[in-house]
Protein backbone atom coordinates (compact mmCIF):
# COMPACT_ATOMS: atom_id res chain seq x y z
CA UNK A 1 0.00 0.00 0.00
CA UNK A 2 1.11 3.26 -0.91
CA UNK A 3 -0.03 7.19 0.07
CA UNK A 4 -0.93 8.96 -3.35
CA UNK A 5 -1.92 12.65 -1.50
CA UNK A 6 -2.63 13.40 2.05
CA UNK A 7 -4.41 17.08 3.01
CA UNK A 8 -5.09 18.26 6.41
CA UNK A 9 -8.73 16.10 5.90
CA UNK A 10 -8.15 13.53 3.39
CA UNK A 11 -5.75 10.42 2.07
CA UNK A 12 -5.72 8.81 -1.00
CA UNK A 13 -3.92 5.45 -1.00
CA UNK A 14 -2.85 3.01 -3.82
CA UNK A 15 -2.61 -0.73 -3.78
CA UNK A 16 -0.98 -3.61 -6.01
CA UNK A 17 -3.23 -5.49 -7.67
CA UNK A 18 -3.53 -9.35 -6.14
CA UNK A 19 -3.54 -12.22 -8.89
CA UNK A 20 -5.84 -14.98 -7.89
CA UNK A 21 -6.81 -18.12 -10.37
CA UNK A 22 -10.77 -17.45 -9.89
CA UNK A 23 -10.43 -13.86 -10.15
CA UNK A 24 -10.36 -10.73 -7.62
CA UNK A 25 -13.78 -8.99 -7.05
CA UNK A 26 -12.74 -6.65 -4.98
CA UNK A 27 -10.39 -4.97 -2.39
CA UNK A 28 -11.68 -3.99 1.60
CA UNK A 29 -9.85 -1.53 3.12
CA UNK A 30 -9.53 -0.67 6.55
CA UNK A 31 -8.66 2.12 9.01
CA UNK A 32 -7.22 1.63 12.70
CA UNK A 33 -8.16 -2.29 12.48
CA UNK A 34 -12.09 -0.96 11.29
CA UNK A 35 -13.22 -1.59 7.54
CA UNK A 36 -13.91 1.65 5.48
CA UNK A 37 -15.47 0.15 2.60
CA UNK A 38 -14.30 -1.77 -0.81
CA UNK A 39 -13.17 -1.06 -3.84
CA UNK A 40 -13.05 -2.64 -7.12
CA UNK A 41 -10.00 -1.09 -8.58
CA UNK A 42 -6.48 -0.14 -6.14
CA UNK A 43 -7.15 3.08 -4.89
CA UNK A 44 -9.46 4.38 -2.37
CA UNK A 45 -9.70 7.94 -1.22
CA UNK A 46 -10.51 8.33 2.40
CA UNK A 47 -12.04 12.16 3.90
CA UNK A 48 -13.34 13.69 6.43
CA UNK A 49 -10.57 12.53 8.56
CA UNK A 50 -9.05 14.83 11.40
CA UNK A 51 -6.24 17.24 10.77
CA UNK A 52 -2.61 16.38 11.91
CA UNK A 53 -3.90 12.75 13.25
CA UNK A 54 -2.24 9.40 12.91
CA UNK A 55 -4.04 6.54 11.00
CA UNK A 56 -2.92 3.17 9.89
CA UNK A 57 -4.86 1.62 6.89
CA UNK A 58 -4.46 -2.32 5.52
CA UNK A 59 -6.50 -3.58 2.53
CA UNK A 60 -7.33 -6.95 1.59
CA UNK A 61 -8.68 -8.84 -1.35
CA UNK A 62 -11.76 -10.83 -2.07
CA UNK A 63 -11.80 -13.46 -4.26
CA UNK A 64 -14.95 -14.13 -6.85
CA UNK A 65 -15.55 -17.25 -4.71
CA UNK A 66 -15.69 -15.30 -1.91
CA UNK A 67 -12.35 -16.03 0.07
CA UNK A 68 -10.49 -13.40 2.07
CA UNK A 69 -7.07 -12.59 1.48
CA UNK A 70 -4.65 -12.18 4.74
CA UNK A 71 -4.36 -8.33 5.27
CA UNK A 72 -1.90 -6.25 4.18
CA UNK A 73 1.11 -5.00 5.76
CA UNK A 74 -0.05 -1.52 7.48
CA UNK A 75 0.63 2.01 6.30
CA UNK A 76 0.36 4.93 8.56
CA UNK A 77 -0.68 8.12 7.86
CA UNK A 78 -0.59 11.33 9.21
CA UNK A 79 -2.69 13.86 7.63
CA UNK A 80 -1.49 17.38 7.41
CA UNK A 81 -1.73 19.86 10.09
CA UNK A 82 -4.88 22.32 9.97
CA UNK A 83 -4.75 25.51 8.04
CA UNK A 84 -2.89 28.03 9.94
CA UNK A 85 -1.33 25.64 12.22
CA UNK A 86 1.74 24.81 10.56
CA UNK A 87 3.72 25.42 13.26
CA UNK A 88 1.80 24.29 16.09
CA UNK A 89 2.76 21.10 17.92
Amino acid sequence: MTLSSKSDTSVSLTWDAVSYDGGIKQYEVFRDGASIGTRVGTSFADSGLTAGTSYEYTVRAISNDDLYSSESDSLTVTTDPAPGNEGTT
